[in-house]
C-alpha cells in the first residue's frame, strides 16, 4: 500500500489507510453497478483483516466514510458488541425502506403496502376505510420566495401535525413532494371529514419560522378524501384515484377546503348481490337455454 500523509488526518496510522482502502473498494464495487442484492444467489462476501482495529475505532471509520452498509466482526474475543451493531444496522436500513428521511413518515412504498392490507381487510370484515390525499396549497411558491430549507421546514410542520392528529392505527406518508395520505381503518365517511377540518385547521394555525426569514410563513392544505364500507373489492389503484380526483375538486373549487370522493360501494353491485340473484333466478326460472 503506498505511503500517506498522517499530518492532518483525523485518524493516526493505520485507521486513515484503513479509510482509504474501503473507499477505493467502495468506487470500485459501484463503478461495476453490482453493489444491490438479488435473487441469482450470485455475489461475493469481501472480507478483510484489520489487525488492531476496535469496534470504537470501526465506527469512527463508519462514521467518517459513510459506510452505512458495511458490517465487521471480530477475528477474536466476545463477537457480542459486534453481532448488537450488526442488528442495528439492520434495523436502520428497514426503517429507511420504509420511511421518509425528510418526515419520518411512511413513504410510497409503506403507504401502498399498508392500504393494500387495510383495503383487504375491510373487505373480508365489511368494515369502513377512509383515504385522505392531502396536497400542500401554494407550495412551490413558498419555495420559490423563502428557499427550499423553508420548504423542508414547513413539510416538516405539517408531517408534524399529521403524527399529532392520526390515531395510534392510522398511517400517515408522505407520498410525494408535498403530498401526504391518511388511512384511516374504520373511519367513516362523516367521522373521517370531521377529523379531517379539524387537522386542516391546525395547519392552518400553525405559523412556520424559517431560518433567515423575518416573518413566519402560513400554509393552507387541501384534501381530497376517499371511502368505502367494505363492500365491494378495490385494487389501491382504484382507491388512491378516487381520492386523488377529489384532491383536484378541493384545488379547483379554491383551495383549503375538503372535497368527498363518491363512495364506490353505492355506484357497484357487490359481487356477493349479484351471484344471489342469479341463484334464485335459477330457482324460480330454471337454467338459460
Amino acid at each position: 500500500m503506498p505511503e500517506n500523509n498522517h499530518e492532518h488526518s483525523p485518524f493516526p496510522h493505520p485507521r486513515r489507510e484503513i479509510l482509504d482502502e474501503i473507499t477505493r473498494l467502495r468506487e470500485a464495487i459501484q463503478s461495476k453497478s453490482r453493489c444491490s442484492v438479488n435473487s441469482s444467489g450470485e455475489g461475493l462476501i469481501i472480507t478483510r483483516l484489520c489487525e488492531g482495529l476496535t469496534l470504537a475505532e470501526w465506527e469512527e471509520i463508519l462514521s467518517e466514510g459513510q459506510f452505512h452498509h458495511w458490517l465487521a466482526l471480530p477475528a477474536s474475543g466476545d463477537p457480542t458488541p459486534h453481532l448488537a451493531r450488526i442488528q442495528r444496522t439492520l434495523e436502520e436500513l428497514a426503517h429507511q425502506t420504509r420511511h421518509d428521511p425528510l418526515t419520518g413518515l411512511g413513504n410510497r412504498r409503506a403507504f401502498e403496502k399498508h392500504l393494500k392490507m387495510e383495503l383487504e381487510r375491510a373487505y373480508r370484515s365489511a368494515t369502513t376505510l377512509s383515504l385522505a390525499i392531502l396536497d400542500l396549497d401554494n407550495f412551490k411558491a413558498i419555495n420559490d420566495s423563502k428557499g427550499h430549507p423553508c420548504g423542508d421546514q414547513v413539510l416538516k410542520a405539517v408531517a408534524g401535525a399529521l403524527l399529532g392528529h392520526k390515531r395510534l392505527y392510522d398511517l400517515a406518508a408522505r407520498i410525494g413532494g408535498e403530498e401526504f395520505a391518511l388511512v384511516m381503518p374504520g373511519s367513516g365517511l362523516v367521522q373521517a371529514e370531521t377529523g379531517l377540518e379539524r387537522l386542516l385547521e391546525q395547519i392552518r394555525e400553525r405559523k412556520v419560522v424559517c431560518d433567515g426569514q423575518a416573518e413566519p410563513v402560513a400554509v393552507t392544505c387541501s384534501a381530497g378524501l376517499a371511502c368505502t364500507k367494505g363492500r365491494v373489492q378495490l385494487s389501491v389503484e382504484r382507491f388512491v384515484d378516487l381520492a386523488d380526483k377529489a384532491l383536484y375538486e378541493a384545488k379547483a373549487a379554491g383551495k383549503d377546503r375538503i372535497a368527498r370522493a363518491p363512495i364506490p360501494d353505492l355506484l357497484e353491485t357487490p359481487q356477493a348481490t349479484l351471484v344471489h340473484a342469479q341463484e334464485k333466478q335459477f330457482l324460480f326460472t330454471g337454467p338459460d337455454t
